[in-house]
């Protein structure tokens, strides 16, 4: 009877360990698709950088017009930078999250495999 309590408890400890694993594997999909916008933001700011470069070298015309456009690929370049350093930090904030519940779950199935070396947790 005890042995049949133990059993159970190790299947649940299994069943919440899997929850756990397919909660981090949708983390790090997630992770994934902001590391993707990010890509693409560091990729628009530098061709934005590339734009801004042609800008100044035609600017020795003195064309108003010229400036302005300058000063809005400026204005863009510096909020692209803005909305990365953001989506930067939330990458890093939830990798770290991430990280934190996958070792937590690891140390939990060392402990049942340490506990009750005779149960098969990988199925």
């Amino acid at each position: 009877m005890v042995q049949k309590q133990a059993d159970e408890d190790v299947l649940k400890l299994i069943e919440e360990q899997k929850r756990e694993k397919e909660a981090a594997i949708t983390n790090i999909l997630q992770l994934e698709k902001r590391l993707d916008q990010k890509q693409q933001l560091e990729l628009e700011i530098e061709q934005l950088k590339g734009q801004l470069l042609v800008l100044k070298h035609l600017e020795g015309e003195d064309d108003v017009d010229l400036h302005e456009k300058m000063e809005k690929v400026n204005e863009k370049l510096r909020q692209e930078r803005e909305e990365l350093e953001l989506l930067n930090n939330s990458l890093v904030k939830k990798e770290r999250e991430s990280n934190d519940e996958l070792q937590e779950a690891r140390k939990e199935l060392i402990a049942v495999r340490i506990l009750f070396p005779f149960i098969s947790v990988w199925g």
